[in-house]
């Protein structure tokens, strides 16, 4: 079971997520054919995050990341980006993707989890909770973010579980 422990909202400048990408079903995650741990793993295989952690003046966050982007084209699928979160200006290596994403506040939360590492998923319906409590939306989305920090991801704690920084971008205006 996912728990919701932490959550507020923060403002975030434009950044870029800087990795390799994957074009993957919606349908198709949500019905057991989950490709996401594989592509995490060939990632973490090639050295994907070395030449981006080289450049550490544009960094914005040091958490291995993991974005979900593009599912307004249309077609049911989704752009799926391993990554960095970097600072404009950054060099994109050969072979890499770069996606613009706008300033904005986003619901900065921390989910805790068992399961995390095994799905590279969580529910979204604790981060739904929390944004209706704070009289928020975040209907017109066009990506959210996963973060895997270096400590929080990695280190379980009594119970085994883990915890998965989130950005989930919010609309513009309050519904309070």
């Amino acid at each position: 079971m996912e728990e919701l422990v932490r959550y507020e909202v923060i403002s975030l400048p434009r950044l870029l997520v800087v990795g390799k990408a994957l074009r993957y079903s919606d349908k198709a995650l949500n019905t057991g054919d989950n490709r996401l741990p594989g592509f995490w793993n060939s990632c973490y295989n090639e050295n994907l995050f070395a030449p981006l952690e080289a450049q550490e003046s544009f960094i914005f966050n040091c958490a291995h990341a993991g974005v979900f982007i593009d599912w307004d084209l249309g077609d049911g699928d989704f752009t799926y980006i391993v990554g960095i979160l970097m600072r404009q200006g950054v060099i994109i290596p050969s072979g890499y993707i770069a996606k613009e994403l706008e300033e904005c506040e986003v619901l900065y939360c921390w989910i805790k989890s068992q399961m995390l590492m095994q799905t590279r998923t969580a529910s979204f319906d604790p981060i739904a909770e929390a944004i209706a409590k704070l009289g928020r939306s975040c209907a017109d989305m066009r990506w959210c973010a996963d973060l895997y920090h270096p400590v929080r991801s990695l280190t379980p704690d009594e119970e085994g579980k883990v915890i998965l920084d989130c950005y989930v971008p919010l609309d513009g205006i309050s519904a309070r």
